[in-house]
């Protein structure tokens, strides 16, 4: 019986702890809204996985100096819906990303639209929010 007593007040312990929280930010907590970029360069990692998929891009400014870039789509089941797949974007690739910029001088990008060199062009956002 002592036993029983210990095990139940042991589950019950566990269950009225905190809840682990899965955080996932807001557009506006990360993005600015009003506030659009193009970025051209190589895209170096591609992570097509949720929440959503990200491309980094290495971007030679006109001081030569290289940046990377963190360009974030939606996530891998919307964008397949949109005729992305896994291998769309690759490491290698010289891409043209027109996107909502990251709050606070981040190099952080919302894609709006990937253009490639041979003039194809996937697009992410259809309406752009305010």
């Amino acid at each position: 019986m002592h036993r029983i007593s210990l095990t139940l007040a042991a589950v019950c312990l566990t269950l009225s702890g905190p809840a682990p929280v899965i955080a996932h930010h807001s557009f506006a907590a990360e993005f600015l809204p009003d506030e659009t970029g193009t970025i051209s360069g190589i895209v170096t990692q591609v992570w097509f996985k949720n929440p959503h998929a990200r491309y980094y891009v290495e971007v030679t400014g006109d001081d030569g100096e290289v940046v990377t870039w963190d360009t974030r789509a939606n996530s891998p089941s919307l964008l397949v819906r949109k005729g992305w797949t896994k291998q769309s974007i690759k490491v290698g690739d010289q891409v043209t990303v027109h996107g909502y910029l990251g709050r606070d001088d981040r190099k952080l990008m919302s894609i709006i639209t990937v253009t490639f060199a041979d003039g194809r062009v996937l697009r992410d956002k259809q309406v752009e929010p305010k």
